[in-house]
């Protein structure tokens, strides 16, 4: 019995290690004017080159974004917020 508590509680431990192995990216930033204010609410889409897979975002109060769980590659990045010139960002490898 005991051997099957040890064996049980060592695969639930190495099991987690496992987990920490991930092979994905993250992609954060601000986004601010050219006068250095921060920008609330602005649409971030990042579109991975490769696959044509899109994740979108949207700016906090403070201009933040983050994107978690991105596949590991090259992307293409713009940000829009109406009133305001859409920017791209081309070739961002992550």
């Amino acid at each position: 019995m005991k051997k099957l508590i040890l064996a049980t509680c060592l695969c639930v431990f190495l099991s987690a290690f496992a987990f920490g192995q991930a092979n994905n990216a993250t992609l954060t930033g601000t986004v601010a004017d050219a006068s250095g204010a921060i920008l609330p609410g602005v649409s971030i889409t990042a579109t991975n080159t490769a696959t044509g897979v899109m994740t979108q975002s949207v700016t906090n109060e403070a201009g933040a974004y983050t994107m978690l769980g991105l596949i590991p590659g090259t992307y293409n990045v713009t940000g829009e917020l109406p009133g305001f010139q859409k920017q791209n960002y081309t070739n961002v490898a992550l």
